[in-house]
This record gives C-alpha cells, structure tokens and sequence, in this order.
C-alpha cells in the first residue's frame, strides 16, 4: 500500500546515534511504524487510513496510508475527506456551549422552551428533559428502528425539525411511545442515543437562527481553518471524500450499495463501496472532514479552547465539558462520561495507556473513527479509516501510539 505523509518536526540532534532513545516523532516517521499500520490495516481488510499524531500539545506527524478509493487507486492522505461518524458529537457540544456562553441557553433548564415543540417521555410526563441530559446520553430518550432507516444516498432529504417533529409529538408519522423513548425518567439512567444529538443540532438552530451547517462552519470550522470541513455534499468535489467500504462474502448484508457498483459472480471476501449517504439527525454524525483538520479541532479543546489566537470556548467552559458529570448505569465502573466526551473507555481493561485519556469514537456505514487526548502529557491521536464494523485496527493502532515511550535502536 501507498503511504504519504508530512512531518512538522525536524529530526533532533543525535536522532541517528543508535544509543539515543527513540523519540515518539522519529518512531512515527520510521519504516517499521509504517509496517505496523499496514500489518493491521490489512488484518482488519482497511482500504485506506489517515492519521494525525499530537505529542505535548503540539501536531507533530500526519500520515496517509491505502487507498481512499480502490477502484481508481486514488492514495488517502492526510487531506483526504471522511464522514466522522460520532466524532460529530463534539463539534456539536462545542456549539451548544457557545449557545451557553452567549447565555441563550442553560444546561438545567427544560429543552421545551428553546424548541418550538415539546419533548418529553411519556411515561414522565411531568419530568423536564434539559440539555445538559442530551449531552450526557441521560435524558431517556431511545434511539427507534425508524432512526436506523432514516440513512439515504445523497444529502438529507428533509428539514431536521420538521423529522425530530414526527418523532416527538404524538400522532407524528414516527412517534412511538414505546420505541422512541426508554422506561425509565429523565436523568435516571444512561444509555446511548443519536437522536437526542439530533434535538441539539435544533437547539443551535433555534437559537442561532441559521442552519446547523451553516453555524458550524462560520463559528468552529472557519475560526479553527477547517477549510474543507462539510456536512453537505452539495458543491464537494467528489474526488476530495474517500469512498466508503464494508468488507462482506454476502453482497445483500449490505445497505446504501454505490449504484455503480456491481459484484463479481461468485465473489467472496469483497470491499463493497457505499453511496455517499446522509441522515436528517447530521449533527449526530455527519461532519465530513480531514486528519489534518480534525487534530486542530482537537488542538483547541487540548488548549483550554484556542488555537493559534483564536478561541471558541472558554477555558472554564472546556473545563467543564472535560468533567465527570456524575453519571449513572455506563457499561463499566472505570468509565467517566463528561459532556459527550468520555475518559477511560477502556478496550483493553489490562492496558494502563487509555487511563486519563479523554476521547470519541465514530462508526457508520463505512467508517471507523477516532479522536481522543491524554492530558498529562498531551499526547493526542487523530484515525480515519473508511471502513465499517468498528475493525479490531483502531484500538491497536491508537492503543501503541498512547504506550509510545520510546525505545533503543
């Protein structure tokens, strides 16, 4: 497989004395690096993989490895487009706290009065669901079948309040007391939802007063220089986004096939490429952006909100999204959920290189993604795969890169 890749640090004095620890940089720029992501990459069948490696705050390698499109030979490099699945969560955290700071909404307060319809569980009625619970996947709301069909080829297919509408007021064409929402009150349990993520893309909407995309690109993507960051594929020259791949032997376990596409007769073991698809709920996980673009997201939230003079989010602010909120019921007693973000999402409970790290995970119909720092030495790391089914590459990889403390050679 084609790597291509670009250093931002000068190889140090004495980096080719075989007596001299080698630095994490020197690692990440050596073949043996390089051997190692193609040996998972192709263990894990990836197409293609972008990275982006942060060491004491600052960016110090991005790399491309494989292909962003198999049947052109097209190489994924560190400028290369993605959808990010769930990583969109943070992007859209970071622009309801904005909604906070510019004090058009409180966390603990009902989320009725900012939307122009009413949400709550029916079974508790008469308990609030406020936006601090939407953050921490604490509101009881439920995530129905009907959410999972809602993915089409192309850009969304409908107004996002006009779909979240449906799905919370009874008599909509999606209302299901039962499906939509879980058996238990507001701020009782936790359990993972999208749509609720949905419900804040809306809030940022209402209190805005302009779209989602459109808030997130002049408020977070332009003040970071996220240039080609996107939710819509409308205007995206097609030849910036790596395709999309599910690696299948049954061609029909297969949803959102590129219609281009046809199988080999008798095929098994394929890379089956996906339309460029969408959903209405995007501010759930349709952010489409870069390696190198995504770790200066990330640089901002490692830099208590700021990158390179321009701020975001207050320091205090960052703080308290990167806190322990307190919640109860996550799958295991060393998590700690903050606000969207969680620490010590162990992989591998025997491993001590997760411990602190704060991070987001995104998978979607062909993609597996990564983001997630380590704040007692800044070291953070950036993946992008464009293949589905959570491959067991992506905890490996980002998993070395976190032990890396140098060796001899």
């Amino acid at each position: 497989m084609d790597e291509h890749s670009h250093e931002n640090n000068d190889q140090p004095a004495g980096a080719n004395n075989p007596s001299n620890p080698r630095s994490l940089t020197e690692w990440l720029q050596s073949d043996d690096f390089a051997e190692f992501i193609r040996a998972q990459m192709q263990a894990s069948h990836i197409p293609g993989l972008s990275l982006a490696i942060i060491d004491q705050g600052h960016l110090v390698h991005t790399a491309g490895f494989g292909l962003a499109d198999i049947a052109l030979g097209r190489a994924m490099t560190p400028q290369t487009l993605l959808n990010i699945g769930s990583i969109t969560k943070t992007i859209t955290c970071a622009a309801v706290m904005q909604m906070y700071e510019q004090e058009k909404l409180e966390l603990d307060v009902p989320i009725d009065q900012y939307l122009p319809f009413q949400v709550r569980n029916p079974a508790f009625s008469d308990w609030p669901i406020t936006t601090r619970q939407l953050l921490t996947h604490t509101s009881s709301i439920a995530d129905s079948p009907l959410f999972w069909s809602n993915y089409v080829c192309g850009d969304p297919q409908a107004p996002i309040r006009e779909w979240l509408e449906e799905y919370f007021t009874a008599g909509g064409s999606t209302f299901d007391a039962k499906q939509n929402f879980n058996p238990w009150a507001p701020g009782v349990a936790y359990q993972y939802c999208n749509v609720t993520y949905g419900l804040l893309g809306l809030l940022v909407e209402q209190l805005s007063g302009i779209s989602y995309p459109d808030y997130c690109r002049e408020h977070i993507f332009a003040p970071l220089g996220m240039t080609d960051a996107r939710f819509l594929l409308e205007g995206m020259p097609r030849e910036k986004h790596a395709t999309l791949y599910d690696y299948v032997d049954d061609v029909t376990k297969v949803e959102l096939i590129d219609p281009e596409w046809s199988a080999s007769k008798g095929q098994k073991g394929m890379h089956v490429p996906h339309c460029l698809y969408s959903y209405v709920t995007l501010s759930d996980g349709l952010a489409r952006t870069t390696a190198s673009e995504l770790a200066r997201f990330l640089l901002a939230y490692m830099q208590d909100g700021v990158l390179e003079g321009k701020r975001i989010l207050r320091a205090e602010n960052i703080k308290e999204i990167l806190s322990d909120q307190n919640v109860q019921g996550l799958p295991s007693s060393k998590q700690i959920q903050g606000l969207t973000w969680r620490q010590n999402d162990r992989i591998k409970p025997a491993s001590r290189s997760w411990r602190g790290v704060w991070q987001h995970t995104g998978s979607d119909p062909g993609v597996s993604t990564y983001m997630g720092f380590r704040p007692t030495d800044n070291r953070g790391v950036v993946l992008l795969a464009n293949l589905g089914g959570n491959p067991r590459a992506r905890p490996e990889i980002v998993e070395r890169i976190l032990d890396w403390a140098g060796d001899k050679w």
